[in-house]
């Protein structure tokens, strides 16, 4: 909060700061333009109004230097230019409090979002409060570095659970945690918490030159055409539906585990993937897509469905296995499905003492009790089938939807198309999901090869320069 100064200007010029008792007060030194000088102790400051804000900012160094830095505000006030002192400072703990709480109220993310930022974010408070950084504006590229370092020295355990093996963070980890603090800060500079003069340290920051010496090469990680369909023979008949819609569509593992049945249009031979806003759940970048269903696809959907006309279309082994499923009035159909779960919402808020995620977890306690597939048995079973095929190092049922979007360039599929299937916000994400194989490379270089005819060309020149006579 902004301190008031003395009104009464009347002191004389270059006071010291000091009362006769020597207790430190706020004394007029001078006016510059805009700008007026003020003295309190052995410090001055600078005191204006900006945009209608109050302004007062401490100024490190003596009469002469208040007086340059009041030049340049003024000037820059006079301009209409940001002025170089006009920011709040802020701590970072405030900082990443009035973060998240913009996360949550303001742009609406996903509960699991905002988990995710706040984990990637107490790092960062954590971080500032043992390197003593006291002040937003105080950390530069070279806290940046040092941070990166911090994060390597560090032990985590996997999804951030209170017990579990503990390892160091992967190279994924960390670039996840600068690209947060990257966006955190780009917040930061829009609500006039940095300088305008300094730049995002984190936006300067390479990140992408950031290597991992003990980790495998990224094919180690990637499914290869022959090991997909090893795969998929070594399903059972409860995983192979469901890692199927995933490779063909190269759908993310919550939108196959939030598919209503509504969403299939079996009629139309059409696929919604959508948002559910009466599920509390929303498709990731918001971009919702309309996707063909194929003749070899649809008797999965069908089977998977059967008779129902609501609920989910993909259920826990347990439910399809056993058909638990009770009639109820609530499944007759998709407007009584969504009724009955904004009656489930309005009973949790009725109560005063359920917050937000307690009402996302009465949501998701009910369809956990129509049998919603949790995201996490999804990659247990993706590493049983990997393990039996003889793959353990393939971990992450997300392998599929990047095996999906590099079969569809080594196919020649257009990048925009691709981009749209996948529901990516920018082509350079898509390309991030791209990962060329080695029989694509070759084809692509013999057929440049081909055309341009380099060895042809060469024996050519070297026939016409030959001697005749030997």
């Amino acid at each position: 909060m902004v301190s008031q100064v003395p009104s009464d200007a009347r002191q004389p010029r270059g006071h010291t700061g000091f009362t006769g008792t020597g207790s430190t007060r706020d004394v007029h030194v001078e006016r510059m333009g805009r700008v007026t000088i003020y003295k309190r102790g052995r410090t001055y400051y600078l005191y204006y109004r900006d945009r209608g804000r109050t302004v007062r900012r401490r100024v490190d160094g003596n009469l002469a230097v208040a007086r340059l830095t009041a030049s340049k505000v003024t000037g820059a006030l006079e301009e209409g230019r940001e002025s170089p002192l006009g920011f709040e400072r802020i701590a970072p703990e405030r900082f990443v409090a009035e973060f998240q709480e913009y996360g949550e109220s303001v742009a609406g993310l996903a509960f699991r979002t905002v988990d995710r930022y706040k984990a990637a974010l107490r790092l960062f408070q954590s971080f500032a409060q043992e390197h003593r950084v006291s002040s937003l504006d105080q950390f530069t590229e070279t806290d940046v570095e040092d941070f990166v370092k911090w994060l390597r020295r560090k032990q985590r355990t996997r999804n951030g659970a209170a017990v579990g093996k503990s390892s160091p963070y992967t190279l994924a980890g960390i670039r996840f945690i600068l690209s947060t603090c990257r966006t955190a800060m780009n917040w930061a500079r829009r609500h006039r918490y940095l300088p305008p003069y300094v730049e995002n340290p984190f936006s300067r920051f390479p990140m992408a030159r950031l290597r991992d010496p003990a980790a495998g090469s990224v094919s180690e990680t990637l499914l290869s055409p022959d090991q997909a369909e090893a795969f998929l023979r070594a399903c059972d008949a409860w995983q192979r539906p469901v890692f199927l819609v995933l490779a063909t569509y190269g759908l993310r593992v919550g939108e196959l585990t939030h598919l209503l049945v509504e969403d299939v249009d079996l009629k139309q031979n059409i696929l919604y993937i959508r948002s559910k806003p009466d599920l509390l759940w929303s498709v990731k970048t918001s971009r919702e897509r309309v996707l063909p269903i194929f003749p070899e696809i649809k008797p999965l959907f069908a089977e998977a469905i059967g008779d129902r006309r609501a609920g989910l279309v993909f259920r826990t082994r347990e439910w399809v296995g056993r058909d638990r499923e009770r009639p109820a009035a609530f499944l007759k159909d998709a407007h009584a499905f969504r009724r009955h779960v904004v009656r489930l919402r309005e009973e949790a808020q009725a109560q005063g003492t359920v917050d937000a995620r307690g009402i996302r977890k009465v949501v998701m306690d009910f369809l956990r009790g129509l049998g919603q597939i949790p995201e996490k048995r999804i990659r247990q079973e993706f590493m049983k089938v990997s393990k039996a095929i003889g793959c353990p190092w393939l971990t992450r049922a997300h392998a599929l939807r990047h095996f999906f979007a590099s079969q569809a360039q080594e196919l020649g599929m257009n990048p925009l198309m691709v981009q749209g299937i996948l529901g990516h916000a920018s082509l350079d994400m898509t390309a991030r999901y791209t990962h060329l194989s080695m029989d694509a490379k070759r084809q692509a270089l013999q057929e440049v090869f081909r055309r341009t005819d380099l060895v042809g060309r060469q024996q050519v020149e070297g026939e016409a320069g030959a001697d005749p006579d030997g």
